[in-house]
């Protein structure tokens, strides 16, 4: 079952951080998931330099929210494959999130627990609703708070330059881009601020001819490093932010409403 999410937005959100774990999610109304669902095009690689952290992220909820009654117990598990880009075909092969844990990448590698969040509330408590944490560290980087999302359950390198989502999303729809892409971060707006990126940050993307989907980023090079230090400034540890994205071309991003970011400036800083 799918529910009108996120498009571009959710996907994007996970580009300023490596290690991003989701911990608030209310679900469908009125619904029950079969057992595990997978939150649609969510997956996102990251490659920082933690051999605890690197790797391909997906993931899943679980919850009961029949009657019309939120499941005190929504269950949100970040499933994690140590190979980056490792992708499970999201997008193009919709697996059911039942189907996730244990299973292989494209490029090998399995999909493991790597954090567990129970939700008991609506709203946004991000890092507090951590119950597993199996990374061997400072725990994940980013908390993302979600209250829409889309669920699957049973029941040519080019180097783009968009002016608006509305060109990006014509070019690909018309095919003008196709496969694989790359987008330049150039700054992102933390609460309104608007923070400028001295070298952009690449993103490597791919399409299925509808979306952006598969977004891979590396910040173990000297940009992706002063990233992660504009964060840190910015912003104060595990309190949340609105946020938005600028890329080169003049396109800019910001995130839905129903989506909050926190960051854990004790892992970010260990990377600095």
């Amino acid at each position: 079952m799918r529910h009108f999410g996120w498009l571009l937005g959710a996907a994007a959100l996970a580009l300023v951080s490596s290690g991003c774990a989701i911990t608030d999610y209310d679900g469908l109304a009125n619904h029950q998931t079969q057992a595990e669902a997978k939150l649609w095009g969510a997956e996102i690689a990251f490659l920082v330099g933690d051999p605890n952290l690197d790797g391909t992220y997906s993931y899943t909820v679980k919850y009961d929210n029949r009657g019309g009654v939120r499941d005190p117990n929504m269950k949100i598990t970040s499933y994690r494959n140590p190979v980056v880009g490792s992708f499970s075909r999201d997008g193009l092969v919709d697996r059911d999130g039942d189907d996730i844990q244990g299973r292989s990448g494209t490029l090998g590698g399995k999909f493991d627990t790597e954090w567990v969040a129970v939700d008991p509330s609506p709203g946004c408590q991000f890092f507090a609703n951590i119950t597993q944490d199996k990374s061997h560290g400072a725990g994940p980087l980013l908390a993302l708070c979600a209250t829409a999302q889309e669920e699957v359950d049973k029941d040519l390198d080019l180097q783009a330059s968009f002016t608006s989502l509305g060109d990006l999303f014509s070019k690909l729809w018309s095919g003008a881009v196709s496969g694989g892409f790359t987008m330049d971060l150039t700054g992102v707006r933390l609460n309104g601020t608007a923070v400028p990126l001295a070298q952009s940050v690449s993103i490597a993307a791919r399409s299925n001819g509808m979306r952006p989907m598969q977004l891979t980023v590396d910040l173990t090079q000297p940009n992706g490093r002063a990233l992660l230090q504009a964060i840190v400034d910015h912003t104060s540890n595990g309190v949340p932010v609105t946020l938005g994205l600028d890329f080169a071309g003049g396109m800019a991003v910001d995130m839905p409403n129903q989506i909050r970011v926190a960051f854990n400036h004790t892992a970010i800083r260990s990377f600095l």
